[in-house]
């Protein structure tokens, strides 16, 4: 236990430093991207200064509610904090939304305007910048998310490697500008297409969490294995399982031989939590224990026979 405790630790201390990061990394992004906009007009860093900004919005709030989902669990609110975590996520999606739909618009109007593109060297050197920082970032949170498994470290990641991406594509429509009129506006149609695309993964995940929808199948089954290879295990029912954020809630009631002891009946459901605790390391389990095909009033009931 004192060893679990060390890990949930050092997991905390990791998700806080890369919340932290970002913001940082953030911010001077975003005085590198205004100097390239103040330089050269262009559309393109425009639509990567506008994710820029929500970036900085959507990782303060990271750094927020992760400071609240960290806490241990109190008096109101038993099952812990982790749902923040998801409302946060649910908020970034809304924000990449308008972020989306504002780039959309103003590259559309320089599309249809045929603005041009001034001093582009200085924009190119500007980004080059941006994507060395945004590399070292992404790599950062990609060794955070391995170990931690936190979604909302992965919410961050997803926009944050949106941008590295988008930084390239910026530096090359700087590149062609001067061929191309038109290329550094159609830049920043794609930039915000593609923010629009990242905000709807993020909202369908986060919404999946809030309304406790039940975890994917496949890990559903490794549940279920683990229980069926138990022999003493005669059935099993109400079983129901939701996320909240990256920590799995499990319960069901467990079925068996109803002369058996309470003592056995509770060694058998500890030995069954310890295997799924293996595969789902940071899971709250709850375990009932009832006799054989005991007929039970439930809301909703979905009965395993062994």
């Amino acid at each position: 236990m004192q060893l679990l405790s060390m890990s949930v630790k050092v997991e905390h201390q990791l998700i806080r430093l890369a919340s932290s990061l970002s913001v940082v990394t953030a911010v001077i992004i975003l005085a590198i991207k205004i100097y390239g906009l103040e330089s050269t007009d262009s559309q393109s860093i425009l639509a990567s200064l506008v994710d820029s900004m929500l970036d900085i919005s959507s990782s303060l709030l990271n750094l927020i509610a992760i400071r609240i989902a960290l806490q241990p669990p109190d008096h109101n609110h038993r099952f812990g904090h982790e749902k923040f975590q998801d409302l946060a996520v649910f908020s970034q999606s809304m924000f990449f939304c308008a972020s989306g739909i504002f780039t959309f618009i103003s590259s559309a109007r320089s599309l249809f305007e045929q603005n041009p593109v001034t001093n582009p060297e200085i924009g190119i050197k500007a980004m080059y910048w941006c994507v060395l920082l945004t590399f070292l970032l992404v790599c950062y949170q990609s060794y955070v998310i391995k170990k931690t498994k936190s979604n909302i470290i992965a919410a961050d990641k997803v926009h944050y490697f949106a941008d590295f991406l988008t930084n390239i594509a910026v530096i090359l429509s700087l590149y062609l500008c001067n061929k191309i009129w038109w290329i550094d506006a159609l830049c920043g149609i794609s930039i915000s297409l593609y923010i629009l695309y990242s905000c709807y993964s993020l909202f369908r995940q986060a919404i999946r969490n809030l309304v406790d929808e039940e975890m994917p199948d496949k890990d559903k089954q490794k549940i279920l294995t683990i229980i069926i290879n138990n022999q003493k295990i005669k059935g099993i029912h109400d079983f129901k399982t939701r996320y909240a954020a990256n920590k799995p809630f499990i319960q069901f009631h467990l079925e068996m031989d109803g002369t058996m002891s309470l003592n056995d009946a509770h060694q058998i459901s500890d030995q069954i939590c310890e295997e799924l605790l293996k595969i789902f390391p940071n899971a709250e389990i709850i375990v009932h224990q009832d006799p054989e095909e005991i007929d039970e009033p439930v809301g909703y009931r979905e009965v395993l026979r062994i």
